[in-house]
């Protein structure tokens, strides 16, 4: 269809961000599309086509038009709320924990380059940090899907070095130069990786071969949660080789809920 013609598509908001006086730059990622950018005209001062539309982390339907070229933006002419997320951008453990997943999905993909499982998992994920009692521990959950679709699957099935399946007579740390395990016989235990328990590999890898409607069953402790979330995010530090901003944040928050819950039963808020 011609570039003059517009064409309907559905996404998510990754990214907003201001273009001149009036304008907004959209970023979304898309069932048919993938990653694009597109240029809202005029949707500050829209009262129909784009008012209470165009924020982060909210699913629509929209008609665009196709840039000139590769390197050009998409023109998006007007869009239709299918889910605004109000719970991601009411609470702030669960806009920060969107933002991170989508900093990361932003930083591992390319425009134009649709992904029927990524999209499945974007919308998976926003839904259940939007409507999740305890949406925390769903973030190194998504994150290893994430990166296993992306073809960045580590191993956690044996140490890296000497090839022994994991088992309960060592302790072992995550390499995030190679996506693996080292054990304490093959590695001093002063290496500087992120250690990471029995039972936090074991969820992990649970993790990898259940479908992503399952992943309700698997649950991390505090402790477990924040070795995860340290193992994954030196592995995708490595990935990216850039800082990823929205880290901080989420990390302050899993150590102040890990403090307010430490003896309590092995579950976050």
């Amino acid at each position: 269809m011609g570039r003059d013609f517009p064409q309907v598509a559905r996404g998510i908001v990754l990214n907003i961000a201001e273009f001149g006086e009036s304008d907004k730059l959209v970023t979304l990622y898309c069932q048919d599309l993938g990653r694009i950018t597109a240029i809202a005209k005029g949707a500050f001062k829209s009262k129909k086509r784009f008012v209470n539309k165009l924020e982060p982390y909210s699913h629509l339907a929209f008609f665009y038009q196709r840039p000139r070229n590769d390197s050009g933006l998409f023109f998006l002419k007007e869009a239709e709320l299918l889910n605004a997320r109000i719970n991601i951008r009411r609470d702030y453990r669960r806009y920060v924990a969107a933002t991170y997943f989508c900093e990361l999905l932003l930083l591992l993909t390319r425009e134009h380059d649709p992904d029927e499982p990524l999209f499945s998992l974007l919308c998976w994920t926003m839904v259940t940090l939007n409507e999740a009692e305890q949406p925390l521990r769903f973030i190194p959950l998504v994150v290893l899907n994430l990166l296993c679709i992306l073809g960045y699957q580590p191993d956690l099935a044996q140490c890296s070095r000497c090839r022994e399946p994991i088992g309960p007579q060592r302790r072992y740390r995550f390499l995030p130069g190679g996506g693996c395990l080292l054990c304490n016989t093959c590695q001093p235990e002063t290496t500087p990786s992120p250690r990471l328990s029995l039972q936090t590999i074991s969820i992990l890898a649970t993790a990898l071969s259940l479908r992503l409607e399952r992943l309700h069953r698997l649950h991390l402790n505090g402790q477990n949660l924040i070795e995860a979330v340290e193992a994954l995010h030196a592995y995708t530090l490595h990935l990216v080789q850039r800082d990823i901003h929205s880290y901080a944040l989420l990390r302050h928050i899993l150590d102040t809920v890990g403090k307010r819950t430490c003896h309590r039963p092995p579950c976050l808020p």
